[in-house]
């Protein structure tokens, strides 16, 4: 031993690896070995030399055939990456490589360029008019709307003019459907209204409110205050988080309790980090040998679990040990069963993702979870989520903690019931039915002017951001109408993304991604988007098509004016009762919390002539918008027969591992989510009247098996039953009637 390291005695460090192999220390050898280590060393050496002396003659002997020998770097070459084409990270083929990844989708900006669109913005106004119109609405906003929500921006209306509505075939279908979910009474349909749980209800369910009042009470000037660990409040300093907000000073120090929570508070007041810090906390102080999931949060949608992972592990990147997995839809199935064998602490999924891998995936399991979430809890809890929750509930550990969280949670007790709630305490920071506090609602009649509505919403955007500067979200109804939006505006010249259900999850997180970097300033989106996406600095909300309920509404809006910033909301308002109840409700929830708020209602002017001018436009594009639909559908379609090409050829390359797999299980398919999904809403909204209905659907909730209209095969049976009952309570009628006779 001491001999090896002699030679290393003068030196003030230890060395360990060094770039010479001739220089590496021998430590425990024994002497033959340090023999025969030196000997190789020299042959070694001597190789090297040989080498060095054959690269000097120009030489080219012992050099690898995947290696040029002559090579010599220019360094006076100025163009050393001209044929560079970029990393091809999203999967598009290279036209001059026929080995190059074939692309998944269709490049939807690539035909509208083919067919003279995003080339020029149509209608722009001189720097001079822009201002000076920004002035006229500037004044225009300072008068507030009317109670009823209307009356402004509209021109006279005749006499004459026809009342009613001039309908579509969307919006007959959703009238349609409006009707099934309404109640039959006098040839008219009157809205259910469901009545309020009783005091003695609450009394039973939650926890007293005296523990709520008390929490709510309690403010925090600092997370230090709030006793939580040094690496927690690290993470949380990195994330610019000083001062608790309400809801985190409330529902914080009754988690780390253990006790069940049902929180709500408006959008963009901190809900994610309210249990993430918590559930982080505890897990600080988990077993440390044994590998198990023990925190579950189910999200209604795949973006809004993308977003509450990365808060998460930024709050505990300066944590330890605690590891996240995500169970979510459209992302790669077997990376996510991969993460899942490693028994992640916390596990963020979707509903039937998380289903799909209980059933599937034979590592992964929940027998262990400790802590329940469920964020947009309110969205969670309604029918077409309710037969996923109730498979989900049945297991998972009854033994656990239940926090809950959302804008709107104003739940009913019966909704409830099936989470196995521990007496939740329940905090409500801000009434359930508020918008934020620095937010202008603007109001836009549209009359009989459907027809104009692309026009409008163009000329609104080019008057909101002339320059292409703002983040403006724009919700629509319908996943047809957001794709055909996307087009016109295209052929106007302006960029804008979608972001619906029928786009795959690439598609939709690089929507998000490029909204997010200003890349594409307009999104045009569904619901999909109202709920809980914190994407920053969204100036602009507008509601193309009104929502279905003034819940959906906050929500949409809540979009912008987000941590106590700045927002704007545009809602164009139709002529139906529909349309002016949600209105209505706005105004309302405005004017009630004036000493609270800073937000207004008002009515926004719009320059019809303008806007029929650039309808002209749009008119004349109807053939192009078709010929572009046509085209990518065309597109799609080669697509899709690549798709099946390649699977075919992968079938056949590798059949029998294929058809080595397990065949996974479903919990449900599409028909049957939508027989469960119409079944519970008709459930939920319509009052039965009808005797025999009501008896159906008493015997369905007692039995699901048992439906109350009879086969032919229960009919006879029934009788067969009945007769038997009769023979065996009378035994002598027979008798008795023949000696009668």
């Amino acid at each position: 031993m001491v001999a090896g390291i002699k030679k290393f005695a003068g030196l003030d460090f230890v060395p360990t690896i060094s770039d010479s192999e001739d220089d590496v220390p021998v430590l425990d050898s024994s002497d033959d070995e340090k023999v025969e280590v030196k000997k190789t060393a020299k042959k070694n050496k001597s190789k090297k030399n040989k080498k060095k002396a054959a690269g000097a003659d120009g030489l080219d002997e012992d050099v690898h055939e995947d290696l040029n020998a002559g090579f010599k770097f220019d360094l006076e070459a100025d163009d050393t990456t001209s044929n560079f084409q970029g990393w091809n990270f999203m999967g598009e083929a290279n036209e001059d490589d026929p080995e190059a990844p074939i692309k998944k989708d269709v490049d939807l900006d690539k035909i509208i360029r083919r067919k003279g669109g995003l080339v020029k913005m149509a209608h722009i106004d001189t720097k001079e008019e822009e201002e000076e119109k920004e002035e006229e609405a500037h004044h225009s906003d300072d008068e507030e709307l009317a109670m009823d929500g209307f009356g402004m921006g509209a021109p006279a209306k005749n006499e004459d003019e026809d009342d009613s509505e001039d309908e579509s075939e969307e919006e007959e279908q959703e009238e349609e459907e409006q009707e099934e979910l309404t109640v039959e009474k006098g040839g008219k349909n009157d809205e259910v209204v469901e009545e309020d749980d009783s005091e003695e209800a609450k009394a039973d369910f939650y926890a007293p409110e005296t523990e709520a009042n008390d929490a709510k009470k309690q403010m925090y000037d600092n997370f230090n205050s709030l006793s939580l660990s040094r690496p927690v409040l690290k993470g949380l300093a990195s994330l610019g988080y000083v001062k608790p907000s309400p809801i985190q000073s409330a529902t914080i120090p009754i988690a780390l309790l253990g006790k069940d929570i049902i929180a709500g508070a408006v959008t963009g007041s901190g809900k994610t980090a309210a249990f993430m810090i918590p559930i982080i906390e505890r897990l600080l102080y988990k077993p440390g040998k044994i590998a198990s999931t023990r925190v579950i949060v189910l999200l209604p949608t795949r973006e809004l679990a993308l977003q509450v992972a990365d808060v998460g592990k930024q709050i505990a990147r300066f944590v330890s040990g605690i590891t996240f997995g995500l169970a979510v839809g459209g992302l790669n199935l077997r990376q996510q069963e991969q993460l899942l064998k490693s028994r992640p602490d916390i596990v963020i999924a979707t509903p039937g993702r998380f289903i799909d891998h209980i059933r599937n995936s034979a590592s992964f399991n929940v027998d262990s979870v400790e802590i329940l979430v469920m964020d947009e809890a309110d969205r969670m809890l309604e029918e077409g989520f309710q037969d996923e929750l109730n498979e989900i509930m049945g297991l998972l550990p009854s033994n656990r903690q239940n926090l809950l969280f959302s804008a709107t949670m104003n739940s009913k007790i019966k909704s409830l019931v099936s989470l196995s709630l521990k007496r939740p305490v329940r905090i409500m920071i801000d009434p359930p039915r508020k918008a934020a506090t620095k937010l202008t609602q603007e109001f836009v009649r549209i009359r009989k002017r459907d027809h104009l509505k692309p026009a409008l919403l163009f000329n609104l955007i080019r008057k909101l951001d002339p320059m292409s500067q703002k983040r403006i979200v724009v919700f629509v109804a319908r996943k047809e109408t957001a794709h055909r939006l996307r087009i016109i505006m295209g052929l106007l010249g302006m960029s804008v993304g979608e972001l619906h259900g029928s786009l795959t999850q690439e598609q939709r997180l690089d929507s998000v991604n490029k909204f997010k970097n200003l890349e594409v300033p307009v999104l045009v989106c569904t619901d999909l988007a109202s709920r809980g996406l914190d994407i920053p600095k969204i100036e602009v909300v507008v509601n193309y098509d009104m929502p279905k309920s003034h819940e959906i509404y906050l929500h949409r809006v809540g979009r912008t004016a987000r941590a106590d910033r700045e927002g704007r909301s545009v809602t164009l308002v139709g002529e139906s009762s529909h349309d002016r109840s949600i209105v209505r409700a706005a105004i309302k929830s405005v004017e009630e919390n004036k000493s609270l708020t800073q937000g207004k209602a008002l009515g926004r002017n719009v320059d019809w002539i303008q806007i029929e001018e650039t309808n002209k436009l749009v008119e004349s594009m109807s053939d192009t918008v078709e010929e572009i639909l046509v085209e990518e559908k065309e597109e799609k379609e080669i697509l899709r027969a690549e798709m099946q090409l390649r699977k075919g050829e992968n079938m056949l390359k590798h059949k029998k591992e294929i058809q080595a797999r397990p065949r996974r299980t479903w919990f449900q398919n599409e028909s049957d989510k939508k027989n469960s999904k119409l079944l519970g809403a008709l459930s939920r909204n319509k009052k039965v009247t009808n005797s025999k209905k009501r008896k159906r659907e008493e015997s369905i909730a007692d039995d699901g098996s048992r439906s109350y209209r009879k086969t032919k095969n229960d009919r006879v049976t029934d009788q067969e039953r009945t007769f038997k009952k009769q023979k065996s309570a009378n035994p002598n009628k027979k008798k008795g009637f023949s000696k009668r006779r």
